[in-house]
């Protein structure tokens, strides 16, 4: 029975380092913070781009966003929920999304336009946060933190989108670092959203998956919106995703009326999406 039990110990450790190799040498983290868009080469590195968009972010003062972490698109039936989401929503952020042939063809047959920030690069594909919507930002810049203890990044994309009010709406689609052992590290990486939005005068979006599934990060975040004016939209039949009883994806606003929010469950992913709907705030002459 001991000896059993030695080989079985002995074949998962070799198991597992065999899969670390493997993910090791299947993984290139890019030397510079840079991003993608369908209207860019992908062969120049560049941190921003800047674009002069047709059409407003907005239908007539209405503004439905969603969020979902997608899981690197392993889990099947993914694409039904992204055509979906994608439909019917004006600004779509993306979590752990994979550049993959199949992710590109969906969101052109969808006549998306598109802006990933890339984290890191698996198997030839760059995986990141990813922002969609029927027309471009008119600015948007990614950035990287490094996960302190695998050294691997995750990223954030903070953009500028015109609203038909001639407003211009900063959003901020963040996947936060998760293996810290204190709130140094989680801090520092929203450090640059924090900075952007005390600098931006107007409607404001800081959405994503913020791995708040510790009492103290969430207590974090929630300083964090209440220094910058945000307020949390919550859904009434809440059925995020959560670990250890604390909601790990959230989106927060500033100078938007919402209307109401929803979280939609799904096996598609290890998370369930979040939508919000929004209404522009009537300007007073």
């Amino acid at each position: 029975m001991f000896r059993i039990l030695r080989k079985l110990i002995l074949f998962s450790l070799l198991l597992v380092t065999l899969i670390g190799l493997y993910i090791y040498q299947s993984t290139v983290i890019p030397l510079k913070d840079t991003l993608l868009a369908n209207d860019t080469d992908g062969v120049n590195a560049v941190q921003c781009v800047t674009h002069s968009p047709n059409v407003p972010l907005d239908r007539h003062g209405y503004l439905d966003i969603a969020i979902w972490n997608i899981y690197k698109q392993q889990n099947e039936g993914w694409q039904n929920v992204l055509k979906q989401l994608a439909d019917r929503t004006d600004l779509l952020l993306l979590q752990e999304a994979t550049l993959t042939d199949d992710l590109k063809a969906l969101i052109n047959e969808q006549k998306q336009g598109w802006v990933l920030a890339k984290a890191f690069i698996f198997g030839g594909e760059p995986v990141g946060v990813m922002n969609l919507s029927q027309d471009y930002p008119l600015s948007t810049c990614a950035f990287r933190y490094s996960e302190p203890l695998i050294q691997y990044p995750k990223s954030l994309l903070v953009s500028y989108y015109l609203l038909s009010d001639n407003s211009q709406l900063l959003v901020a689609n963040i996947h936060s670092i998760n293996f810290t052992l204190g709130l140094e590290e989680y801090r520092a990486q929203l450090n640059v959203v924090a900075a952007a939005i005390s600098e931006h005068k107007g409607p404001v979006i800081l959405a994503g998956d913020l791995n708040t599934w510790s009492r103290e990060r969430g207590e974090y975040i929630a300083t964090m919106a209440r220094n910058a004016a945000l307020t949390e939209a919550v859904p009434n039949d809440d059925s995020r995703t959560t670990i250890f009883g604390q909601s790990l994806d959230h989106i927060f606003y500033r100078d938007l009326q919402l209307v109401k929010t929803e979280s939609i469950v799904t096996d598609s992913s290890d998370h369930h999406p979040l939508k919000a709907y929004f209404r522009l705030l009537k300007k007073i002459p």
